[in-house]
């Protein structure tokens, strides 16, 4: 159940929509914590603990096919499948214990930014990552190309408490009585030809962020993707330690988010057509969504057991994986974040999966729940195994070389009122997703 920290700020968005550029946003559950990534380390251990939203067959190997294939998602609209990840956060107590942050809910936000107004759902297949892991400091003079803002301002945070305050781009204020929320921007342009690259060189940020123009590098637009995530900071027992992203970032100029698209494309180029430049905010306002829009997504998809066999919740006595916690101003490096023997993430192979056997894809077995029921998956152990991937897991230097044309998501009627004006509820400053100048 979404926490009533997130409820609240939810509603108060909800009485501003009025003055906002539109938007639709999805309320969203845990599907899973654990340390997978299958866009960055895809068949195999991620270094870092993430927390999932979205697809509850969430795995190591995930592709496009197979996320369509999951009993539910943990967010509201039934037909997204996508799943939605970041860092779990962590407190590091003064003995040198980690006590895990409870999660308190997640918000996703589609808006319509962006100077051209003619935007194209996401393609089967598509993934992106916003954010640097490595990052320990504000990077001033690293700006968008093309544009006057830095790179850093993808990401900020705000405090929740009964009077609002000013978002910070680091992880600078914890002592938060409604929790502390991380929010990152996406980017919203793309080369139209590229699913992926390891260096997410397929797709660029708008020239202000979370507004503006397209660079003619990646001419195509996509809708605004905006995360907030809400951490319960106001529910551990402080004792002189810090609160530490699963990276090891203390600094939380590190935080980052990952997305991999699970949308059945009609439904989301319908959505972007009827919403995306007139919607009130709540799906339950867009007609393209109300088939499938579950609004007890959180009881009906439960957060599943994670897939890799190891402690995440709770109390541990140290982050999973190889992590040394780091603090800056210079950057982490990729060793801080890696085993003694080099490799950046095992093979699962090499472990003991929470799962027992099926098609796996990359030499490793295992069933999937199955996919015909709408309620709470079954257990995996379910003999419902999927059909093999239709497609390898690309290697880094693969240039898919697709060209998608696909239907125009037209403008619907502009926003009326002259200007949006900013709200300032629970330490928000602006319009859904804008950043502060």
């Amino acid at each position: 159940m979404l926490s009533h920290a997130l409820s609240t700020s939810l509603l108060v968005g909800c009485l501003f929509t009025g003055l906002s550029q539109a938007y639709w946003r999805l309320s969203c559950g845990l599907s899973q914590t654990g340390r997978i990534d299958p866009i960055k380390n895809p068949g195999a251990l991620s270094g870092h603990v993430h927390k999932i939203a979205g697809a509850s067959n969430i795995n190591a190997a995930s592709t496009y096919e197979s996320l369509l294939q999951a009993p539910c998602s943990s967010c509201e609209i039934q037909d997204d499948k996508s799943a939605y990840w970041t860092p779990q956060l962590y407190y590091q107590h003064s003995n040198g214990s980690f006590e895990e942050v409870p999660n308190r809910g997640m918000a996703v936000y589609y808006l319509g930014r962006g100077d051209n107004k003619t935007l194209v759902p996401f393609p089967p297949g598509f993934r992106m990552v916003s954010g640097e892991k490595l990052s320990r400091s504000y990077k001033e003079n690293e700006l968008i190309p093309g544009g006057k803002r830095s790179i850093s301002d993808r990401v900020n945070f705000a405090c929740l408490n009964s009077s609002p305050s000013k978002e910070e781009h680091g992880m600078i204020k914890t002592n938060c009585k409604d929790g502390m929320r991380a929010q990152v921007h996406f980017q919203s342009c793309w080369n139209g030809r590229d699913l992926y690259k390891p260096d997410n060189s397929h797709v660029a940020y708008l020239s202000g962020v979370d507004n503006g123009d397209c660079p003619d590098t990646h001419p195509v637009p996509l809708i605004h993707l905006f995360y907030e995530v809400l951490y319960g900071v106001n529910d551990i027992k402080l004792d002189g330690g810090k609160f530490v992203f699963s990276h090891g970032d203390t600094t939380g100029y590190g935080f980052h988010g990952d997305f991999m698209n699970g949308w059945k494309t009609d439904v989301l180029a319908a959505g972007i057509k009827e919403c995306a430049f007139t919607g009130q905010g709540g799906v339950q306002y867009c007609p393209a969504f109300k088939p499938s829009l579950d609004s007890e997504f959180s009881k009906n998809c439960p957060e599943q057991p994670p897939v890799v066999n190891e402690p995440v919740h709770g109390m541990l006595d140290k982050l999973p994986g190889c992590i040394t916690v780091t603090s800056g101003p210079q950057d982490a490096k990729e060793s801080d974040m890696n085993c003694a023997d080099g490799r950046k993430a095992r093979s699962l192979d090499e472990e003991e999966p929470n799962f027992p056997e099926g098609d796996y894809g990359d030499g490793y077995e295992f069933d999937l729940p199955s996919t015909t029921t709408r309620g709470p998956p079954p257990s995996y152990g379910s003999p419902k195994p999927r059909s093999k991937r239709s497609k390898p897991v690309p290697e880094e230097d693969e240039d898919y070389g697709y060209n998608y044309e696909w239907p125009s998501a037209t403008r619907g009627p502009p926003v009326v009122n002259g200007s949006p004006k900013p709200h300032h509820g629970h330490g928000r400053h602006g319009r859904h997703g804008d950043l502060e100048a």
